[in-house]
């Protein structure tokens, strides 16, 4: 499957192929019909935006259709609450901004650094909105005082002030953060705000089998409940957005959880309509996965780099600046390359390790109590113990090829999220883009939507 996929990411048609093939040559809607017991429909002229995902990508993209544009919203999504997606687990942060001068930061100097991530191939106009959009965005929906968005309680300093940590191939502190589990807040605090919002409704454990297209326009989708096996058709007079996340999960060593999440239903349920999609070839891998012999890989946060884990072989040897001039603040794509080479070099034992034991070990768990939680389940500690690490897929920089409104090659259908190829990614991720880019391009969905009304 993985060939398949990376092998026709720039032929919508050839994708379209690919759909058909991954459930053995049928129709994907056929197989999930034949489960449901009855089915339904609403109405075709139903006023409403329809938003498939429940995750960063499609909770702003819900708020800023409901509370800005009037539009009433339908979310769908397969878990049984709206905190089971992706965005749940990024651990890390968020980008914002920071405004002291003595740091230098500015939308141009992020635009900078996220073009350098991506390996040159970076869509320009992308990254300049990403770039000059993103604090506004934050401050919008997570920052916001009036409880019509998202308060997320983010770490502050001593004195107050919203706490900035340094990630990989950033020029600037710039990271807002909440612990190592910043997705985890931000998405409880989000999905909060959605589901209290009167104009939202929530449709849980419901997967989307396939779009409805009629004369090259996207009306609706049509879905499966995961409880019942009722089958329905749902319709959206203002489009459908497809924010369902990205199909990392589909490799072997992963830092996607179990689940619905990370499969590439959005990409396959485009596809399958011949929409454009591209570059899906870039799969970013992140470089530290926790690697223990018979267990799922685990995401070590690109924040112990930036606080100051150090790369090391089995010998206790730093090696990371044998691969690039800053060692192990090097783009993600270079640090992948250099653990996995490390990883090869010695058959006998595992031989690539994260240390960070020169850190204080009070401030360590404190910093990074869920990766502590795990690793004491695992018999290992941040402040004692080198940790064995291997790269894992971990995110899809390509998607469903979108403009800088959401807007896909078929009408009515928009995404977002890790679902879209929006071009801000460009061949390899720079570290927490990528709530933001689901915060702005989110909510560019229903700012375009509500200016069509």
């Amino acid at each position: 499957m993985l060939k398949i996929l990376s092998s026709s990411a720039r032929d919508a048609s050839r994708s379209n192929g690919v759909a058909q093939r991954i459930v053995g040559g049928a129709s994907a809607t056929s197989i999930f019909r034949s489960l449901g017991s009855s089915s339904s429909s609403s109405s075709p002229n139903e006023n409403r935006l329809l938003v498939v995902g429940s995750g960063v990508a499609g909770s702003a993209a819900a708020l800023i259709a409901a509370e800005t544009h009037q539009i009433p919203v339908t979310m769908i999504y397969a878990g049984n609450v709206a905190t089971d997606c992706n965005s749940y687990w990024a651990q890390g942060g968020i980008i914002y901004r920071n405004y002291d001068p003595q740091s230098g930061d500015s939308a141009d100097l992020l635009a900078q650094d996220i073009h350098r991530a991506g390996a040159g191939l970076c869509d320009s106009n992308a990254v300049q909105k990403l770039s000059e959009e993103g604090p506004d965005r934050v401050r919008q929906l997570l920052l916001d005082a009036t409880e019509r968005f998202a308060q997320v309680p983010f770490d502050r300093t001593s004195d107050g002030e919203l706490s900035l940590c340094l990630e990989a191939s950033h020029a600037a502190p710039r990271i807002l953060h909440k612990a190592d589990h910043t997705g985890r807040v931000i998405t409880q605090h989000i999905t909060q705000a959605a589901a209290r919002h009167p104009l939202i409704q929530q449709i849980p454990r419901t997967v989307v089998t396939d779009l409805i297209v009629e004369d090259d326009h996207c009306i609706g989708v049509e879905t499966l409940d995961r409880t019942t096996g009722r089958t329905c058709q749902e319709f959206g007079g203002h489009g459908t957005v497809l924010a369902s996340g990205g199909l990392a999960g589909i490799y072997e060593h992963s830092t996607n959880p179990a689940g619905f999440n990370a499969l590439g239903s959005s990409v396959a349920l485009a596809a399958r309509q011949q929409v454009v999609c591209r570059d899906l070839e870039y799969v970013q891998f992140h470089p530290t996965a926790l690697c223990i012999p018979n267990e799922s890989r685990f995401l070590l946060t690109e924040a112990l780099r930036g606080e100051g884990a150090v790369l090391r072989d089995a010998s206790g040897r730093a090696f990371a600046h044998d691969y690039h001039k800053d060692g192990e603040l090097a783009p993600r794509d270079v640090v992948a390359r250099a653990v996995f080479e490390e990883s090869q070099k010695d058959s006998t034992q595992h031989n690539a390790f994260l240390d960070i034991t020169h850190r204080d070990a009070d401030w360590l768990r404190a910093r990074f109590p869920s990766i502590q939680e795990h690793l004491v389940a695992r018999g290992l500690d941040l402040a004692n113990d080198r940790l064995p690490v291997i790269p894992a897929a971990h995110y899809t920089c390509g998607g469903i090829a979108t403009d800088l409104q959401g807007r896909t090659s078929l009408k009515g259908l928009y995404a977002a999220g890790e679902a879209a190829r929006t071009g801000v990614h460009g061949g390899n991720r720079l570290a927490s883009t990528s709530l933001l880019e689901g915060l702005v391009f989110g909510a560019s969905v229903s700012d375009f939507v509500g200016s069509e009304q």
